[in-house]
């Protein structure tokens, strides 16, 4: 089957795995349905089943997720419960890890099953810091994140795993960076990389005759830099017929308004090329008591999305709600409501999937139900690494979900 075919039988196999794995986790929580809206003869839909059909056949293909949000995001628990299903279902398939970014550099978390290190003395802030407009060096590739060095030596490994890293190889890394081609080297056992400027001029490509796991750069500044050493994260691919990829764009504290200063995003996404962009953005916009207005919150939503269609006509959507706050000001939920009846509008108006996360979480009620299963955090806003294993699979739930609505309408003959 070709990436851009049709449904076909296969996929019966595939969807019946995928309802086995999904339903043990769902028996410790039955008390809430899942609640999605995945718009039925969808082009873009089509897109991803014949993908996931392909990728499963271990023909060539590849599937590539965009998940693009704040905390729960940046956690990287949801990314890593869904790699690890994905990698269930379909097991003959490679893994490359794709964009890499240097939280760790910027004082601030780093994903789970990510690791970096550096020497050097580094700093550096996200797009979500309100700080981040005046910042000079941010490069303008869109990773929203930049981090910089004065040091003259500096060096920087990031290793990725799945548990198990040498599953999570690459062999082509797309580095941006303010770094002359004399004063950057890929530190590598397998043999010297090949280096080329980027397209953009942000940076250097470098790429390997074999795969890696691990990666590391070191930077020697020239004697005549007068400006800091700037890196803003690294996108690895491997060079594999069949391969899965899930991206996580995540950062902490993200407003929608952000994405606005975040130049470069289109061209990020591009490269990327994602077959579905999953977005969950909205939670810290609920949470300003002062300022929300949903119609500007919808306008900058919208003007976010748009900005994606024109790079990524292809690639389905699915948008998703907020999470529920166990919070005693009723504005968050107010806000959220808002957000979600805008959200499930929009997309049914655009023929985009939404998911309403809140309501398949239970809503506010079920917070204490889930902190006392220790899936909540005492915050009452962000999860445990149980919680988000159930946030991962109840989408993934909803999508097969909503291919069973689909191939029973197929079977019933009704278009």
């Amino acid at each position: 089957m070709t990436r851009r075919g049709t449904i076909v039988l296969p996929l019966c196999i595939f969807f019946a795995m995928l309802s086995n794995v999904v339903q043990s986790q769902f028996d410790a929580d039955k008390e809430h349905s899942i609640s999605h809206e995945i718009p039925r003869n969808s082009a873009q839909y089509e897109n991803i089943w014949a993908t996931i059909d392909s990728v499963q056949r271990s023909e060539k293909s590849q599937l590539s997720i965009l998940y693009i949000g704040g905390s729960h995001v940046q956690a990287g628990w949801i990314g890593h419960f869904m790699r690890e299903q994905l990698s269930l279902w379909m097991s003959e398939a490679q893994w490359s890890r794709g964009l890499m970014l240097p939280y760790r550099l910027a004082e601030k978390n780093t994903p789970t099953h990510f690791r970096t290190e550096m020497s050097g003395s580094w700093s550096g802030q996200s797009c979500a810091n309100r700080s981040w407009i005046s910042n000079s060096y941010d490069l303008g590739c869109g990773t929203g994140i930049t981090v910089q060095t004065n040091s003259g030596r500096a060096s920087i490994q990031h290793v990725a795993f799945l548990p198990d890293s040498t599953k999570m190889m690459a062999n082509s890394f797309d580095i941006w960076t303010n770094a002359n081609r004399n004063e950057i080297s890929l530190d590598s056992t397998r043999g010297t990389a090949q280096i080329t400027e980027l397209e953009s001029g942000i940076g250097w490509r470098m790429e390997l005759l074999s795969p890696v796991d691990t990666f590391r750069l070191n930077f020697i500044a020239a004697e005549s830099r007068s400006t800091p050493l700037v890196y803003d994260g690294v996108y690895a691919q491997l060079d594999a017929t069949t391969q899965i990829v899930v991206n996580e764009w995540g950062h902490n504290g993200l407003h929608i308004e952000d994405m606005r200063n975040c130049h470069g995003f289109k061209a990020l996404v591009k490269r990327m090329k994602p077959d579905l962009v999953i977005i969950g953005i909205g939670l810290n916009d609920a949470m300003k008591e002062k300022g929300f207005r949903i119609e500007q919150f919808a306008r900058d939503y919208t003007w976010m999305v748009d900005g994606l269609q024109e790079v990524l006509p292809e690639a389905a959507f699915l948008l998703m709600s907020n999470t529920p706050v166990n919070e005693s000001k009723p504005f968050v939920s107010k806000h959220s409501d808002e957000i979600e009846t805008f959200l499930r509008a929009y997309s049914k108006s655009a023929q985009f999937g939404f998911f309403d996360l809140g309501s398949a979480i239970g809503g506010p009620e079920n917070i204490d139900a889930w902190m006392l299963k220790g899936w909540m955090k005492s915050d009452g806003i962000h999860f445990h690494s149980a919680g988000y294993q159930q946030i991962a699979y109840r989408i993934l739930g909803g999508i097969e979900q909503a291919f069973k609505n689909e191939k029973n309408t197929r079977n019933s003959g009704e278009r």
